[in-house]
């Protein structure tokens, strides 16, 4: 039962994989098909024009999600960018997926054994969803269980090693990992250093409040990551790889203007009233031996300009006011890839804001807001291309979509917006002015 053993001595480096491809830096932005006319990042790859419509090899899906990471696409083992992807011979796979298959490694920017590991995925089921390519096995060699890296994920009993990569199944959760054996075995030739009483007195005491920091890296570069890694092993805090709602400080990475990329966990943390702050934070707490205050540090603009949203979101969650789309309804319409629209949609339900589905339900609303044009629901349509496209079609494209959201909002007495509209306000937290029918 090799296949379910990883080699704790390989590295497994995507994310510096990532910045020497000069890359957006990130593997957690929101995500989405970049275009001249989108004011969001996409995931991960900047000039990646289809990781929505690439079909894993592992998990054999093309959504894309924090769960999943971004689509990474392959050929001969070396990274490919750009229209190139289309090629017959390229390999795509979710960043998760192969940072979690036991056998695939890599050598500087080349990646190996991937084709074989696929082909070894293939021969099994996952235990979750029977789909085959469940290259993730329980780390027990008697556990048949098998699992995709993202089915995983939505198990909440398994148990993962972000050291030496290894999954333990809800069956075995309680089985120690080997980091965690080696952690507690003393040896009889090395007893415990003895400490001087004079020295454990003069040790200054951690603050207790330092348990309650949850820290949430948002396109962070491979040294911040160990500098957040070194911050909450000195303060009893925990590293959350993704956003929750127990994160109190988003860590963003900044450019030469203090300005932050637009992912959606620096978007969740505006929603929710947290700190968006830079690395320097980390840097001067840890100097300081204590968390300093983080206001000197707060992040005030992104890169695409909108300024003052972590700060204003942050004191109006403090005071308990209303939320940025409270009381707003919404209507995604038309072409949207699913995994984004997903992520549009938990956004905007973050923001107090309410989904419909249909346009019975936008009909609906209208009745029930007679006269009161401000809070009739919003249509939200796409601005973002298809991928491929040339300048001319694209905009024939974003063209003919806006006339149909346009269309049914006149229809259903609604206004419209482009899906941008949303992440313009949330970065800035306020409304943007809209267009009325």
């Amino acid at each position: 039962m090799e296949n379910h053993h990883k080699d704790s001595k390989r590295q497994k480096n995507l994310m510096q994989q990532a910045a020497d491809f000069k890359t957006a830096n990130s593997d957690d932005q929101l995500i989405g098909k970049t275009s001249k006319s989108s004011y969001l990042t996409p995931s991960v790859v900047a000039d990646q024009p289809s990781s929505n419509i690439t079909i894993c090899g592992f998990c054999q899906s093309d959504r894309v999600s924090e769960a999943t990471g971004e689509m990474l696409h392959y050929s001969r083992g070396m990274p490919v960018v750009g229209d190139d992807i289309f090629r017959s011979n390229v390999i795509h796979v979710h960043s998760a997926c192969i940072e979690w298959a036991p056998q695939v490694y890599f050598e500087g920017d080349t990646v190996r054994n991937l084709k074989a590991e696929l082909a070894r995925g293939l021969k099994m089921k996952c235990t979750k969803c029977s789909l085959k390519g469940a290259a993730l096995g329980c780390y027990v060699k008697s556990c048949r269980r098998s699992y995709h890296a993202p089915c995983a994920r939505e198990i909440s009993r398994c148990r993962w090693d972000y050291e030496d990569f290894l999954l333990l199944c809800p069956a075995h959760s309680s089985v120690k990992f080997p980091n965690e054996k080696s952690r507690h075995r003393t040896s009889r030739a090395e007893p415990l250093p003895k400490i001087n009483p004079a020295e454990l007195c003069s040790l200054d005491k951690k603050p207790d409040t330092t348990k309650d920091l949850v820290l949430c890296g948002s396109a962070l570069s491979q040294s911040d990551k160990r500098l957040m890694e070194k911050l909450a092993a000195e303060f009893n805090a925990t590293i959350s790889r993704y956003w929750n709602p127990s994160v109190t400080h988003v860590i963003a990475s900044t450019d030469e203007k203090g300005a932050c990329t637009r992912t959606l966990k620096v978007l969740m943390g505006i929603l929710n009233g947290k700190w968006i702050i830079n690395a320097d934070w980390m840097k001067a707490s840890l100097e300081a031996s204590q968390p300093v205050d983080e206001e000197p540090f707060e992040i005030h603009i992104d890169t695409q300009g909108c300024q003052d949203g972590p700060k204003t979101a942050r004191l109006r969650a403090a005071t308990n006011k209303p939320k940025l789309f409270d009381g707003m309804k919404f209507c995604f319409y038309g072409d949207f890839f699913k995994g984004y629209k997903e992520d549009l949609q938990n956004l905007v339900k973050v923001a107090g804001g309410t989904i419909l589905k249909t346009e019975e339900e936008l009909n609906a609303e209208r009745s029930n807001n007679v006269g009161d044009q401000r809070s009739s629901p919003v249509v939200v349509y796409n601005i973002d291309p298809p991928p491929g496209c040339g300048l001319g079609e694209e905009v024939t494209i974003i063209w003919q979509r806006a006339n149909e959201a346009e269309a049914l909002s006149t229809k259903t007495g609604s206004r419209v917006v482009g899906h941008t509209w949303l992440l313009e306000s949330i970065a800035g937290y306020k409304l943007h002015p809209m267009i009325t029918t």
